[in-house]
C-alpha cells in the first residue's frame, strides 16, 4: 500500500495530506523502504555546509541512514505503512516529532459495531473527542506516554492519534494516524503544544482519494 493506493480495492482507494515545510515521508513497504530512506538522507545531506570534508559527509550520511532505517523498522513493526518526519533542521536541530499512518484495521467478526470499536479503543488509549475529518466523524485520542523501560529515551512523549473509519468499506475498517513528540522534554510545555497543534493542522488537510 502506498499513500496514493490502499492495499485492497476499497472505496476510498487512498488518501492525501499536506506536510509542513521541511518534512518528508518513508514508505514502509519492504520493497521500497530503502529507496524512501535514501531519498530523505540525500535531502538532509544537501543542507550540510558545502565546505564540510567529504569523509565527514560520508559519516553523517551513514549515521542518518541507520537512524532513519531504525525508525522505519520500528514503525513497520507497529503495523505502519507510511512514516512522516522532519528532515530539515530548524536552528541547527531536527524537530523531535513524527507520525505514522497504519495499515487499515478491519473488524470482520460477528457482533462488531463501528461506534463500539471506536469507543473501546479510545477508552484504552487516553482522553478522546469526536472530530470531523474530510466530512466524516472520527476519534482523536491524546495521552502522555512514559519512556520505555531500559531504553535510551529519557523523556515522556506526548501522543495524538486520529482513528478514521474508511468510507465505503464492506466491513467496519479504520485508518490510524499516530503522532508522537518528546518536544523539549516537557509534555505540557508551549513548544510541545505547538508541535501538537502543527500535527492537528496537518490533519485538517487530510482527504480521502478515489479512483
Amino acid at each position: 500500500m502506498t499513500e496514493q493506493s490502499l492495499k485492497r480495492s476499497l472505496v476510498p482507494t487512498g488518501f492525501n495530506l499536506v506536510l509542513p515545510p521541511g518534512w518528508g515521508k518513508i514508505d514502509l513497504h519492504e520493497e521500497v523502504v530503502n529507496d524512501s530512506v535514501l531519498a530523505l538522507v540525500d535531502r538532509s545531506i544537501d543542507q550540510l555546509p558545502q565546505d564540510l570534508p567529504r569523509d565527514d559527509v560520508s559519516k553523517v550520511r551513514m549515521e542518518l541512514f541507520k537512524q532513519l532505517r531504525k525508525a522505519a523498522r520500528k514503525a513497520s513493526r507497529a503495523n505502519g505503512m507510511m512514516l512522516y518526519l522532519p528532515v530539515e533542521r530548524v536552528r541547527g536541530s531536527v524537530v523531535p516529532a513524527s507520525f505514522v499512518v497504519s495499515e487499515p484495521i478491519t473488524a470482520t467478526g460477528a457482533g462488531f459495531h463501528p461506534d463500539q470499536v471506536l469507543k473501546g479503543v479510545a477508552a484504552e488509549r487516553g482522553e478522546s473527542e469526536t472530530v470531523t475529518v474530510d466530512g466524516s466523524a472520527g476519534t482523536r485520542v491524546e495521552r502522555i506516554v512514559p519512556p520505555p523501560e531500559g531504553s535510551e529515551i529519557e523523556f515522556p512523549s506526548r501522543r495524538v492519534e486520529y482513528i478514521l473509519p474508511l468510507p465505503g468499506s464492506p466491513f467496519p475498517s479504520w485508518l490510524a494516524i499516530t503522532f508522537s513528540t518528546i518536544g523539549d522534554g516537557k509534555p505540557d510545555s508551549e513548544y510541545t503544544s505547538a508541535l501538537v497543534n502543527l500535527f492537528d493542522a496537518v490533519m485538517t488537510t487530510f482527504r480521502w482519494s478515489y479512483e
